[in-house]
């Protein structure tokens, strides 16, 4: 299975992900990461942060963006 990182950026600022994940494929990172988008923009992890105009980036092993979900829209 291929393994994907999720990192959280606004642009500026990032906030990687060093382990990883592995997943069944881009379809599963996608996915995984608009759930990680609604969990941050929930407030079930770091409760309190703004994530307005940050993205979580789905990245491969070998360090190529895949896609990208924005925290504030969960899509």
């Amino acid at each position: 299975m291929p393994r994907y990182f999720f990192h959280l950026t606004d642009g500026k600022q990032v906030l990687n992900n060093h382990q990883g994940i592995d997943l069944a494929g881009n379809a599963a990172a996608r996915a995984d990461a608009v759930a990680l988008a609604h969990g941050l923009k929930a407030g079930n992890t770091m409760p309190g942060f703004d994530w307005a105009g940050w993205f979580v980036s789905i990245v491969d092993a070998h360090g190529h963006k895949i896609d990208e979900v924005s925290i504030a829209d969960g899509t």
